[in-house]
């Protein structure tokens, strides 16, 4: 078997067995499997390997693409998500900022209902002191005009009781 196709069938560059193992595990190694690369102008080089047959090259061709394609569908997930998570967050930011707006607003009505109130209080107060003095002044009045009829009353008898004493005569 070539040195390629065991890289093809290692578990460690499928996508697969990749997600099949647990999150944060070291992966295996084989020493066998791994493709080492030595440069050296001292040592002479050694023949040349024979070409690998193509269906190897297209395996490993199609896997390329295939793991290029999944990274970009990837890719475009991420990017959908992060629109969606700041459009989410611009309407949470607008919401906010309608919500202060509101506030605002509702407090400078507070404020006004609560001046208004206060000046009718006020006003009320005003006319409630107003209407006890009038009712003082009139019970003064109504008083004095008592004594003044008792005194007109007691005039009238006093004057005329000699007239109703021969009347009843």
């Amino acid at each position: 078997m070539s040195e390629l196709q065991r890289l093809l069938d290692d578990p460690r560059f499928r996508l697969a067995d990749k997600t099949k193992r647990e999150p944060g595990a070291a992966p295996d190694v084989n020493p066998a499997g791994v493709l080492r690369v030595v440069s050296s102008t001292d040592e002479q080089a050694a023949p040349p390997a024979p070409p690998a047959p193509p269906q190897e090259w297209d395996a490993l061709i199609h896997r390329v693409q295939a793991a290029a394609r999944q990274a970009r569908v990837i890719e475009a997930q991420s990017r959908e998500r992060e629109e969606r998570i700041e459009h989410v967050l611009q309407r949470v930011r607008d919401d906010i900022t309608a919500a202060n707006d509101r506030a605002r607003i509702a407090e400078m009505q507070a404020r006004d209902a609560q001046v208004r109130a206060e000046a009718q209080v006020i006003a009320a107060e005003e006319r409630a002191k107003a209407a006890e003095a009038r009712a003082r002044a009139a019970e003064e009045r109504a008083e004095h005009a008592e004594e003044w009829l008792g005194r007109v009353q007691d005039a009238i008898l006093s004057e005329f009781s000699d007239l109703t004493d021969q009347a009843a005569a």
